[in-house]
């Protein structure tokens, strides 16, 4: 490279400015490495760290960090010039109207024949099956429920006990790693009933509670049906819509049930004494016949479990109208 040169050592300008531009090229190119690399092992640590308390890890721009917390209030409401509802608003109504509607209509439904032979074909005639057989498992027998008849092992399992204990076992110990306290209420009050079941009822008491379990699980089952309209919102049944159809099959299978019993504290003959075509005798039949229950008995247990439906439906639909009490007044 031709220029100038230095007068004292021949040193040619040009070339050590060449150098020179070249050693900072390289140092900034190794800074810039060195600083990708800080990030993203502060990136892997945050992850890690996560992991470990059991969170979903957030890289939050200083920015947003900084914003000022949301009033749990009024999270998620916000409302719009012109008076049109907000998400929030408008979840809050229609967790007041939704819960009454669907059991005002669906007990005027089960009142009418036609709606009711209909109701009963395509709702809820799997929710009673899958009664019997959540029933059966819970006693320590196999179950297979169908649309018109659930097939129970002649004896208990120890399979279907200790798959059972092992799946309620999970959730207890995912409740307590991820420090959800309702799922560790709930596998813990459920183990509870597969000890009851399996190892405090006789053979005899267990098969007529499976016969029981047809149309109080039926009440009980669509009770968990229509809790599920008050998820959160972002939920995947919130998400989905698949809370719709739940609450209308759960208001089915619930007055289904209900009704009936209700109506036969007066009227005994609408309890459905006889035999079934293809699976012998009838659930209140085969209580009181083969299992001995008197019929106010079966009465009074069935009209039991389902007020006790109805007062825990009640007490959820309660505490959603106060937790959204701010937007119902707005």
């Amino acid at each position: 490279m031709a220029g100038p040169e230095c007068p004292a050592c021949g040193v040619i300008y040009l070339r050590a400015e060449a150098r020179a531009a070249t050693r900072q090229a390289e140092a900034r190119d190794r800074e810039a490495r060195e600083a990708a690399q800080r990030e993203s092992e502060d990136q892997r640590a945050a992850l890690r760290e996560a992991l470990e308390a059991h969170t979903v890890p957030t890289f939050a721009s200083p920015l947003a960090a900084a914003r000022p917390a949301t009033e749990p209030s009024t999270e998620g409401i916000t409302f719009h010039p012109g008076g049109e509802l907000s998400d929030g608003a408008l979840e809050a109504r229609l967790r007041l109207a939704v819960l009454p509607v669907a059991l005002v209509g669906a007990w005027f439904a089960v009142q009418s024949p036609f709606f009711h032979f209909l109701i009963r074909t395509f709702l809820t005639m799997p929710v009673h099956e899958l009664g019997h057989a959540v029933t059966a498992w819970f006693c320590g027998y196999s179950a297979t429920p169908t649309l018109w008849v659930t097939h129970v092992s002649p004896e208990r399992s120890t399979f279907v006990v200790l798959l059972l204990s092992g799946l309620l076992g999970a959730l207890v110990w995912q409740g307590w790693k991820r420090r959800r306290w309702a799922w560790m209420g709930v596998g813990a009050v459920l183990l509870a009933a597969l000890g009851a079941g399996r190892f405090g009822l006789t053979a005899v008491q267990a098969r007529a509670l499976i016969y029981f379990g047809g149309d109080a699980g039926r009440m009980v089952l669509g009770t968990l049906l229509m809790a599920t309209f008050f998820v959160p919102p972002g939920h995947y049944l919130h998400r989905h819509q698949l809370r719709w159809g739940f609450v209308v099959i759960g208001a089915a299978a619930l007055m289904d049930s209900f009704e009936m019993w209700w109506a036969a504290r007066t009227h005994v003959d609408r309890i459905p004494f006889g035999r079934v075509e293809g699976a012998g005798l009838s659930d209140p039949s085969a209580l009181v016949d083969v299992y001995g229950w008197n019929i106010s008995r079966v009465i009074h247990w069935n009209v039991n479990v389902g007020l006790a439906c109805l007062a825990a439906l009640a007490a959820l639909y309660l505490v959603s109208l106060w937790r959204a009490r701010d937007v119902l007044r707005g």
